[in-house]
């Protein structure tokens, strides 16, 4: 039985082979509750409980194969020395195999932890995430000190319960007998800094100087301060984004990727296990739920709620039959959608949501698809603006909430393709973009500034020449799409 194949709550006996603070056993039994990563054919990672103890622990299973067995023996020593080199990780509880081949690797749960990832980039808690923040780097600058180099360094691999910040998916770490070399330490942050979003990198950034003090790191912080260093975390940003564009359309340990009959569903593993049931057996179901938004030849859209949850779920309609022919080889207008809005939201663009695609076959032909994702109340950002044209707190919030956009919109090299009104919403909390199915990622720089200027060009189109709305706005933001 293969390990993606296991449900939650289901058992599994392990014959132990290492024990390490654990009471001796041969066998063990565990009932796997929650499934916390999963990577395709290499390796699974459990929340478990061990019923002979009634605790909870975390365990890794490496499927069978040489290169898993590496991994396998890459875990369990890099824990044992991470513990000897005093850096704080979960407890080695016993290594053991089950009936399939697999490896396991078994350590304490950390109660009350969450990854870092949920608290630095989704913790409303300023103080709290500054906090966070600052004691993160303090462990990279330790870690760097003592020779340890988590070669995957993003914040889901850090626990954090409240006071300590454990190191976990050890695998991935490298040992050194010298402290690292301050061109791979600066390597390490761009790369970093590349991968998360901007908010998260200025903060970062303005906790360093501190730290480096603090640590005796000036070499390192000149390095920081440099153009150059600028640069490279761009071009990791590049990087990343290209790779988290690919991982959208995959089974990886994000996104599950299914087909069911003549249906192919992509949506994040966290998502509701009967509403992923509902989108793989009758999408259709969910049309008709809920208020009708849009009517079209094109598509259709309807807002839905699920467990309490506001939901909008957009069917793309099936084209003529020599129109999927002569676009067989092309993305669909749903997955684009899905993708874009993936990558989007990793990169700090304010875009609803992205919950879940389906695409329908036949014959090998595209049919009809959907595109789920998070509702957005909000009203278009022309009648805002016109609405609070006399409010200058509320229209200046709404103007810098725009330059904020475009400017992001322009370092990343995104031509949406189609800025009317209604494709920008705005309320209280701010702005959002939508129907970015034709939004382009990294356009060639001269073909990006023709079609970043057109997309400004269409975006005045919404007030009539002579509005004072319209004035204000190409004075406020022309020099973001002139550069």
């Amino acid at each position: 039985m293969n390990r993606a194949a296991m449900p939650e709550d289901s058992k599994i006996s392990l014959l132990i082979t290492d024990t390490f603070k654990w009471e001796r056993r041969d066998v063990v039994e565990l009932r796997l509750e929650k499934s916390l990563r999963y990577l395709k054919g290499r390796r699974q990672v459990w929340l478990a409980r061990s019923e002979c103890h009634d605790l909870l622990v975390v365990a890794k299973c490496f499927m069978p194969g040489k290169k898993q067995r590496r991994e396998f023996n890459r875990e369990v020593n890099g824990l044992k020395m991470l513990s000897e080199r005093g850096v704080s990780c979960p407890s080695l509880l016993y290594t053991a195999y089950d009936e399939f081949g697999s490896l396991w690797v078994v350590t304490e749960f950390v109660e009350n932890s969450n990854e870092l990832s949920d608290i630095v980039l989704n913790c409303k808690d300023k103080e709290l995430r500054q906090r966070v923040i600052r004691a993160f780097f303090v462990i990279l600058i330790e870690h760097w000190q003592a020779g340890v180099h988590q070669t995957d360094a993003h914040l889901r691999n850090f626990l954090w319960d409240g006071q300590f910040i454990y190191t976990i998916d050890v695998g991935l770490i490298r040992f050194k007998n010298v402290a690292l070399s301050d061109f791979k330490k600066t390597k390490i942050l761009e790369e970093m800094l590349g991968s998360y979003t901007v908010s998260f990198r200025d903060e970062l950034l303005n906790v360093i100087p501190e730290v480096c003090e603090e640590f005796d790191e000036t070499a390192l912080l000149r390095r920081i301060q440099v153009e150059r260093f600028k640069r490279g975390v761009a071009l990791q940003e590049e990087k990343n984004l290209r790779r988290i564009w690919r991982k959208s359309q995959r089974d990886c340990s994000l996104f599950l990727a299914a087909k069911h009959g003549r249906r192919k569903l992509i949506c994040p593993r966290t998502l509701d296990s009967a509403l992923i049931e509902k989108l793989k057996n009758a999408p259709e179901e969910l049309m008709l739920m809920g208020t009708r938004l849009k009517s079209g030849n094109t598509c259709t859209v309807q807002r839905i709620e699920w467990e309490g949850r506001p939901m909008v779920l957009k069917r793309y309609n099936p084209k003529p039959f020599f129109y999927r022919i002569r676009h067989i080889l092309q993305m669909s207008r749903a997955m684009r959608s899905w993708s874009n809005g993936i990558v989007m939201n990793q990169f700090d663009v304010p875009t609803v949501v992205p919950l879940a695609v389906v695409e329908e076959y036949n014959c090998g032909l595209l049919d009809r698809a959907y595109f789920l994702m998070e509702h957005f109340e909000g009203e278009s950002v022309s009648d805002y603006l016109n609405q609070k044209e006399n409010d200058e707190a509320e229209f200046e919030r709404a103007v810098s909430g725009l330059s904020r956009l475009f400017e992001r919109l322009r370092q990343l090299r995104i031509v949406h393709g189609d800025f009317k009104a209604k494709n920008i919403l705005i309320n209280e909390s701010g702005l959002m973009l939508i129907d970015t199915d034709g939004s382009r990622f990294l356009v060639n720089r001269r073909l990006f500034i023709k079609g970043f200027q057109a997309d400004f060009k269409r975006f005045l189109k919404n007030w009539p020449d002579g509005a004072r709305v319209k004035k204000i706005l190409k004075n406020r933001l022309s020099n973001i799409f002139d550069q």
